[in-house]
C-alpha cells in the first residue's frame, strides 16, 4: 500500500514541475534503491532515464564526490557503513567547514543468501564504480552486486577442475563492465575467458587465451594467476608480477594485455622489505604500489605511477604518530571521496579502526567504527574491508 501510495504521489506531482526540474534536480537527489525499486515504476520514460547510461553517469559522479562506503564481513555476518562529507551550517563552501559524518555498521542480512560471499577468500570480492564481483577460486559462482539497489546476478557457472581467478574492470569508452575469467589446470595449461554484463550469455575464450594456440603475452601468466588483488583504474585491470618487478595491465575494452616496469627503485623495495604480497591501490586516480608498512617505525611506503605514459613513480613515505601498540596490521584501501587515503587497522580487542591521511597537508583523523550491540566486540578478523560508491546501474 505504501509503495502505490509513493508512486501516486511522483505521478500526481509530474504535471506541476517541469520535465527539466524532475529530471535534473529531483531524481538524482533521491537514495538509489528507491531510485531503481520505485522510480523506474512511475512511467516508461523516468525508467528509461533512469537506466540511460549518461543518467548512472552523472549520478556516479555526484554522490562519488560526497560519500564512500564501507562493506565488511565479520564471521557469517556481512554489514556496512558510510562516510558523508557534509556542509556545517553557516559555514558558507570553505573546506574547513565541512565535517565528515560517519554512520553506525549496520548488518546487511540479505547477503547471506549470496553463496558467493560464503565462499570468499581474500582477494575473491572487488568493487568497481560501485558494483562488487564476488567470487571462489574453489569452484563456486560468481556474483556480481549493487549493494546500494540490493540488486544481485549470478554469472553462468561451470565446474572445472581447477583453480580459478576472477577479475572486475569497466571501459569508459565502451561503458562495458567485464569479468575476466583465469582458469588454471595444473599441468595442462591455462585458459582465459571473458563475460561482458548485459551482452553476454555465457563466458567466451580471449584472443589471447594460449589454449587456442603459440600466443606470446608479455607476461608469465602465474603472475596473474597467483597475485593477491587487482585494481581497476582508466579502463584496464591491474596486478603486481613480483617476480619480474613488472605491473601487468589488461585493457578492458581492447581485451589485450601489456606490461608497466616498476622503478628500480620500487623494485628495490620490494626486495629491502621482503614484501611478499605487495598490494596493488587507487591513490588519486594513480595506480598505486602498497610496497610495505613498518608498524614498529609507524611508517607506511607506497610508490604511486604519477605519469603513466613516462612511467614516473614517486615514493610517498606516510608517518602516522598516532598507531596503537596493539596494531596487528594495516590495509590501504586507496583515496576515498575526500581525497585522503584510507588506511584500515586492525587492533587486538579493539573494533576496526579507519585513519584518513591527508598526503598534502601531512595530516590524520581518525574513526572508530560503531558496531552493533552483539558485534560490538571483536570476533576475528573481518575478511572483506571493500570500499564502494552508490551506484544504480541496473543488473536486470
Amino acid at each position: 500500500m505504501a509503495r502505490e501510495s509513493r508512486k501516486r504521489k511522483l505521478l500526481n506531482m509530474s504535471p506541476e514541475l517541469p520535465t527539466e526540474i524532475i529530471f535534473s534536480h529531483i531524481l538524482p537527489r533521491l537514495p538509489p534503491k528507491d531510485l531503481m525499486m520505485q522510480c523506474r515504476c512511475v512511467c516508461k520514460s523516468w525508467s528509461s532515464l533512469i537506466c540511460s547510461p549518461s543518467f548512472v553517469a552523472d549520478f556516479w559522479n555526484d554522490r562519488n564526490k560526497s560519500t564512500t562506503n564501507f562493506l565488511f564481513q565479520k564471521q557469517n555476518c556481512f554489514f556496512s557503513s558510510k562516510i558523508e562529507e557534509k556542509e556545517q551550517q553557516g559555514g558558507g563552501n570553505n573546506n574547513n567547514n565541512r565535517v565528515l559524518i560517519p554512520t553506525p555498521v549496520t548488518e546487511l542480512s540479505y547477503l547471506s543468501r549470496c553463496e558467493a560471499f560464503q565462499l570468499y577468500r581474500y582477494d575473491g570480492a572487488q568493487s568497481v564504480h560501485g558494483l562488487v564481483c564476488s567470487s571462489s577460486s574453489y569452484g563456486g559462482p560468481v556474483f556480481i552486486l549493487n549493494p546500494s539497489t540490493r540488486e544481485s546476478i549470478q554469472l553462468p557457472h561451470v565446474k572445472h577442475n581447477a583453480l580459478v581467478v576472477y577479475n572486475f574492470g569497466f571501459s569508459p569508452l565502451t561503458n562495458e563492465y567485464k569479468v575476466l575469467q583465469l582458469i588454471n589446470f595444473h599441468n595442462s595449461g591455462f585458459q582465459f575467458n571473458a563475460f561482458t554484463l548485459g551482452q553476454d550469455s555465457s563466458w567466451r575464450a580471449l584472443q589471447v587465451d594460449p589454449a587456442a594456440g603459440d600466443v606470446d603475452l608479455p607476461f608469465k601468466i602465474l603472475a596473474v594467476a597467483r597475485s593477491p588483488n587487482s585494481v581497476c583504474i582508466n579502463g584496464a585491470i591491474h596486478w603486481i608480477d613480483k617476480s619480474e618487478k613488472n605491473i601487468v595491465v589488461f585493457d578492458v575494452g581492447e581485451e589485450s594485455f601489456s606490461v608497466v616496469p616498476l622503478s628500480e627503485d620500487c623494485a628495490q623495495d620490494l626486495v629491502d622489505y621482503d614484501a611478499n604480497f605487495p598490494s596493488i591501490v587507487e591513490v588519486g586516480g594513480c595506480v598505486a604500489v602498497f610496497v610495505a608498512n613498518r608498524w614498529e617505525h609507524n611508517k607506511i611506503i607506497l610508490w604511486i605511477l604519477k605519469d603513466y605514459q613516462n612511467l614516473v613513480w614517486v615514493k610517498e613515505t606516510i608517518t602516522i604518530g598516532e598507531i596503537p601498540k596493539k596494531t596487528i596490521c594495516g590495509e590501504v584501501l586507496g583515496t576515498i571521496h575526500t581525497g585522503e587515503l584510507a588506511i584500515m587497522l586492525e587492533v587486538v580487542d579493539s573494533p576496526l579502526q579507519l585513519h584518513l591521511y591527508n598526503m598534502k597537508s601531512k595530516r590524520y583523523r581518525i574513526f572508530d567504527f560503531v558496531w552493533p550491540g552483539f558485534m560490538a566486540k571483536p570476533h576475528g578478523r573481518p575478511l572483506i574491508q571493500l570500499v564502494y560508491s552508490d551506484s544504480i546501474v541496473p543488473l536486470k
